[in-house]
């Protein structure tokens, strides 16, 4: 047998088949890079997740603490604005107390509780103290119990305690 071409050798893969295959293994390498890519995203992100839930812990930990000082701050205000009323009440109870005393009665000592008033001073009479300063005493205290000691000039030196009656 004799042929007008000359044999040349036949390729183990057709051109076509070999543009295939190109074309199958780039597509598997980018389908392999792909899911790497993918897996080291997951890895980042389960590593930012891991972070975010310890600065959330931290955050909350934080809050926590912020509004125990807000409560304490505010019991504090509570307690701060209470002792100025109750300053402002004792100021002006006491004022008004001294605007009860006579000119002619001088006073040496105030003991002030929560339910009672001690008043120890120097009268020129009895009179002047029943006239004067009992009455008072008497419409603001349940009780008032007054004892007089006569000094060597003819005043009296006195001591009453007025006691009001205890709310149950």
């Amino acid at each position: 047998m004799y042929s007008f071409t000359k044999a040349r050798p036949k390729p183990l893969f057709a051109e076509d088949t070999k543009l295939w295959l190109i074309f199958i293994a780039s597509t598997a390498f980018l389908m392999i890079f792909f899911s790497l890519f993918l897996w080291a995203k997951a890895l980042l992100y389960e590593h930012d997740i891991t972070q975010f839930n310890i600065e959330i812990a931290s955050n909350k930990k934080q809050i926590h603490e912020f509004v125990k000082k807000i409560e304490f701050i505010k019991i504090k205000k509570t307690l701060a604005t209470q002792v100025s009323v109750n300053n402002d009440l004792l100021k002006d109870g006491v004022k008004n107390l001294l605007d009860l005393i006579p000119d002619p009665i001088t006073l040496t000592n105030i003991k002030i509780t929560k339910t009672s008033l001690y008043i120890y001073g120097i009268t020129p009479s009895k009179e002047i103290y029943n006239v004067l300063l009992l009455p008072p005493l008497k419409s603001i205290f349940t009780h008032t119990i007054t004892h007089f000691y006569q000094m060597p000039n003819g005043w009296y030196r006195f001591e009453s305690i007025n006691l009001l009656k205890e709310e149950q």
